[in-house]
């Protein structure tokens, strides 16, 4: 469903990401551009093979790239939260993307057509180290994540998780709100959802997190990620 809220300052939201960094002059062209989106159910947003025809901003829910096999079985790659853009790479590059783009339930975004981006960063290619950047921090996230899943244990995995889902939504301070279902992060972290309620469990009990309906309360963000980092034969 497109613009169905009035009470979303679409400038408001564009201004503290990448595309306001170069002032509000720049981020008022591409402004004008942007629509509002909210979908109460998951729906299919782009399909894979099919280019990418519009850059979103997550303001509440999440976007999730689905990767699917040939039997018609779904596995999630990875999930953008609020404050994050799905997906920069696909504006750049002439190949479509191979996964699904699904929004979450109860989900809001602000859409820009990529044809928009395409043109205003070949008028302000000042944008295009900006946005680079945007894309390394995302890459070496995920490298982490790689990483985590073949070093460490359950726990330590669901920790790093959480701490890289939680700088995706722009977390700032060291304490915080993530804002996540225990069944996403099942599904992220390639478990049950009973396991992941087991975990998530046990870092409430190590007083790094706090467990409510719906998101968790990151109680010392420098403390969950020692815990995730640190040498399991240590530990």
């Amino acid at each position: 469903m497109v613009n169905p809220r009035s009470d979303i300052n679409i400038r408001a939201f564009l201004q503290p990401t990448v595309l306001g960094r170069l002032g509000p002059e720049l981020l008022d062209e591409l402004a004008v551009h942007a629509r509002v989106e909210r979908f109460e159910v998951p729906t299919l947003l782009n399909a894979a093979g099919t280019p990418l025809q519009w850059l979103r901003l997550v303001v509440e829910g999440y976007i999730e790239i689905v990767a699917r096999r040939a039997s018609g079985k779904e596995v999630a790659m990875s999930e953008v939260g609020p404050g994050a853009w799905a997906t920069w790479l696909p504006c750049f590059v002439s190949t479509p993307p191979e996964h699904d783009f699904y929004s979450g339930a109860s989900s809001c975004f602000i859409a820009l057509p990529v044809a928009e981006v395409q043109r205003f960063c070949e008028r302000h290619p000042k944008m295009y180290p900006l946005i680079i950047g945007e894309i390394g921090q995302r890459l070496r996230r995920l490298m982490e994540w790689t990483g985590q899943s073949v070093l460490t244990g359950p726990e330590q995995r669901m920790a790093k998780l959480v701490h890289i889902l939680a700088r995706d939504q722009k977390m700032k301070g060291n304490t915080g709100t993530l804002m996540v279902k225990q069944e996403r992060l099942a599904g992220l972290a390639r478990c049950s959802r009973q396991t992941a309620n087991a975990l998530l469990s046990q870092l409430e009990k190590s007083g790094l997190i706090r467990i409510s309906y719906g998101k968790l309360e990151i109680l010392d963000m420098a403390r969950l990620l020692a815990f995730a980092d640190a040498d399991a034969d240590a530990s």
